[in-house]
């Protein structure tokens, strides 16, 4: 069935526009109002004991007579390195090995698309429940990074096979709204919104928005789905060239790891982004429908492998409203029997 190749204008512009003026927004709110500084560093001599009476409820303490129950301390760098320590490179080379494909070419990959989803998908999952979970002391950078990189191994082989095709098509929607939503919610200090729960549920209304594009639009919501999710990771590589862990990368780690053992080292340090983090914050939400139409353009065919239909998948990229008439059968191939009558036919 023929896919439409009229873009979706309205859709580019609207995502154009709101990127444009979430980061005049957050600039304008940096120049009113400046950051106040940051807390010491957690190994700084802090009374613990008040300074967790002081926060409740943000992390609870119990109280038995005069005994009070400090939660241990430890540093929130989830598995991110420090500048450019092995951790680090190891996260850097990951983003854009997996970013630059889907931002480039993520319609035509097929597959590979999939697995990708459902790897980074795995990655995600993988990466916040250890991190939210691990104690004070937790593991090593290298360790978490590791077991990381395990989980996406995992999910693009699942990816790759048969059974991963329609799990990685939603999670290309899923996913690619989560990206939007992310950059969304970290271009203002201190998060979207004051009460950290309803960031979650702007983060959920994009979710929804991206899988009900998938569902309702395959095309359209695939093509804007890598190009999200590929931009997303690109401007996370970009911004950990240059601001190393102290942009995005903590940026992600504040919104995701709500750990009571790190909250002195996230929380209570408080996220003040950088002009320049907001910049690519930005620009990355900004040029999504420049590679979605991109790869429209170039990439024309429907998101499956031409031996797909001489397999009989026929229903592969079918547009909602489309009828089972409309459906053109793949022509039958001949046998090598039939073929060789008709090669020795005397007629």
């Amino acid at each position: 069935m023929a896919v439409s190749s009229r873009p979706n204008t309205l859709t580019t512009h609207a995502l154009t526009v709101l990127s444009c003026l979430l980061l005049v927004l957050a600039h304008a709110s940096d120049v009113a109002a400046s950051p106040s500084p940051l807390p010491p560093h957690p190994s700084a001599a802090v009374d613990l004991s008040t300074h967790w009476k002081r926060v409740t409820p943000i992390v609870k303490t119990s109280e038995i007579g005069n005994n009070v129950t400090v939660h241990p301390q430890g540093l929130g760098t989830d598995g991110g390195g420090v500048d450019f320590s092995v951790p680090a490179i190891i996260w850097l080379v990951f983003v854009l090995l997996t970013g630059a494909p889907l931002a480039i070419a993520g319609i035509r990959l097929w597959r590979v698309t999939t697995g990708l989803a459902i790897g980074l998908g795995t990655t995600l999952c993988v990466w916040a429940a250890f991190n939210n979970t691990v104690s004070a002391d937790g593991l090593s950078d290298i360790v978490l990074a590791v077991v990381s990189m395990g989980g996406f191994a995992v999910g693009f082989v699942g990816g790759l096979l048969d059974f991963g095709r329609w799990p990685g098509i939603l999670l290309i929607g899923v996913l690619g709204g989560l990206s939007i939503g992310v950059r969304v919610v970290l271009l203002r200090p201190g998060l979207l919104i004051d009460i950290y729960i309803v960031n979650w549920l702007v983060l959920a209304a994009f979710m929804a928005l991206g899988l009900a594009g998938v569902l309702l639009r395959q095309r359209v919501g695939i093509l804007s789905g890598c190009a999200a999710i590929g931009s997303f990771l690109v401007a996370l590589a970009a911004d950990l060239v240059i601001e190393r862990q102290r942009g995005m990368s903590f940026a992600l780690r504040f919104l995701f790891d709500r750990n009571n053992s790190h909250f002195l080292d996230i929380v209570h340090r408080g996220y003040n982004p950088s002009l320049t983090t907001q910049i690519i914050l930005g620009a990355s939400v900004a040029v999504i429908p420049l590679l979605a139409y991109g790869q429209h353009k170039i990439f024309k065919g429907p998101f499956r492998r031409k031996s797909d239909v001489e397999e009989g998948a026929l229903f592969d990229d079918i547009e909602p409203g489309s009828r089972m008439s409309e459906l053109k059968l793949p022509p039958t191939r001949a046998s090598r029997m039939q073929l060789l009558k008709s090669r020795f036919s005397l007629s």
